[in-house]
């Protein structure tokens, strides 16, 4: 390492551990202080064009006063100093500001750009029975080992990733789930949970921990959760949300919009009520047909989609809350992330694939390593179709641009990873040709603010 690296290192982490010491102290006092403090430094060290607008942006933000001010002020009280700790240093700061930088390094090594990010499901164990459940027909009797995860954390690491998403099945289910957070304390995890298993001694130790920050399920209110999760559910998870926030634990909220809940969970009253319970952050997926018995029918209409997006992105507006639409934030990313492009994911056979919802693969992880992998020509087949839609509302290969999954498994090969997958480019085709057809013509009308629920 030359002089002017070092002192460049120096200076970043001398910049850094000044403003974790003002935002982990046991009570910060001036919140706003403290974040525009570290925005200012972290303007002055990032090169990657993308991130410097997005610096500059929420700079502007709190100089104007933004609802966003309230989030950080939420975030820097409302979370423990360990949480608030790891949180800025390993996902905040290495991850998304300085973690581009590093990709880039070893792209022309790597032979591709390395994804920011990977989703693990070890288990797919689950003692639910949830309708419509994507992961419901994986083989639920086998799971990755501790050694396994291990050894692809480790692989993610060497390649610049920073941040891993744990799902299943219910990750908390898995055994070994807390020997992984603690031998990986130098990252960072979201857990995706239905939040009804995780236990007083769970609680304790992820506050502790500080590494880690739940997504749990809401399917709306009472009424709509426990109809799909069985009684109860409403009332265990708010109880394990008042544990999470009094144990100063990071955590949010990941609703999958139905045709029959879509009204609900994109009203102001859904959000306000988990932002109330504490939750930071908030995840909307939509649903789709794969899994336990698929059901086109359970799929929000071209006109409720389009409601979903407009709906969050007038409430990101307004709210005290992070709000994120896998589906409907297309034009934010680029399209579609999968494929190793931002994110893939690895199931509990340790069959590498390109996104939770796309149940194809064509290595896994006992055969080839995750730089093999994302090499591969499944992935790699994918990558090359980015973006799958000049529309960038479009974004996925799936339910947008269905043919493109029907191409690129037929070119490469690839097998369906469980039985019944095979569904979404055979009995479904025509169907999810015409679903993307009138989704298409939806988004020429522009913005839909009111429309008649299909029950």
């Amino acid at each position: 390492m030359g002089i002017k690296s070092s002192v460049k290192k120096f200076a970043i982490e001398k910049s850094i551990n000044a403003i974790l010491a003002l935002a982990t102290r046991p009570k910060v006092e001036d919140p706003r202080d403290v974040v525009l403090k570290g925005l200012k430094i972290a303007r002055k060290f990032t090169k990657d064009k993308l991130w410097s607008a997005v610096v500059d942006g929420i700079i502007e933000k709190f100089e104007q006063r933004h609802p966003l001010t309230e989030l950080c002020n939420r975030f820097l009280t409302q979370t423990n100093p360990v949480v608030r700790g790891k949180i800025i240093k390993h996902l905040l700061v290495e991850e998304a500001l300085l973690g581009h930088e590093y990709r880039h390094s070893i792209e022309d090594e790597l032979g591709l750009y390395p994804p920011g990010l990977i989703a693990i499901s070890p288990t797919m164990a689950c003692p639910l029975r949830c309708y419509g459940c994507y992961a419901g027909m994986y083989d639920k009797s086998e799971s990755l080992t501790f050694e396994q995860v291990d050894t692809l954390v480790r692989q993610a690491k060497d390649i610049g990733i920073k941040f891993f998403i744990i799902t299943g099945g219910e990750p908390y289910y898995w055994e070994p789930l807390f020997d992984i957070f603690e031998t990986h304390n130098d990252v960072v995890f979201q857990t995706y949970t239905n939040g009804m298993f995780i236990t007083d001694d769970m609680v304790d130790k992820l506050g502790k921990l500080g590494n880690v920050f739940p997504a749990i399920s809401c399917e709306g209110f009472e009424k709509e959760t426990d109809e799909r999760r069985g009684k109860g559910a409403f009332k265990k998870v708010n109880e394990t949300m008042d544990k999470l926030r009094d144990a100063g634990v990071m955590f949010g909220f990941s609703a999958t919009a139905t045709r029959n809940n879509e009204h609900i969970v994109s009203s102001d009253e859904f959000v306000d009520y988990w932002s109330g319970k504490g939750c930071l952050f908030g995840w909307y997926f939509i649903y789709m047909p794969i899994g336990t018995k698929p059901n086109l029918d359970l799929m929000p209409t071209p006109e409720q989609r389009l409601h979903l997006g407009s709906s969050i992105k007038n409430m990101r507006s307004r709210k005290n809350i992070m709000i994120m639409d896998f589906w409907n934030d297309g034009e934010h990313v680029g399209g579609c992330i999968a494929g190793g492009r931002k994110y893939l994911h690895v199931n509990n056979k340790g069959d590498y694939e390109a996104c939770v919802f796309c149940h194809y693969s064509q290595d896994n992880m006992r055969d080839k390593s995750l730089a093999e992998a994302l090499r591969g020509e499944f992935f790699t087949e994918f990558r090359r179709r980015q973006p799958f839609n000049q529309d960038l509302r479009r974004p996925c290969p799936m339910i947008d641009n269905p043919h493109n999954l029907r191409e690129v498994v037929a070119k490469t090969g690839a097998r369906a990873t469980h039985e019944g997958a095979e569904t979404m480019i055979t009995d479904f085709a025509d169907p999810l040709d015409a679903y993307a057809r009138a989704f298409g013509e939806v988004l020429k009308d522009g913005p839909v603010t009111q429309y008649k629920t299909h029950a």
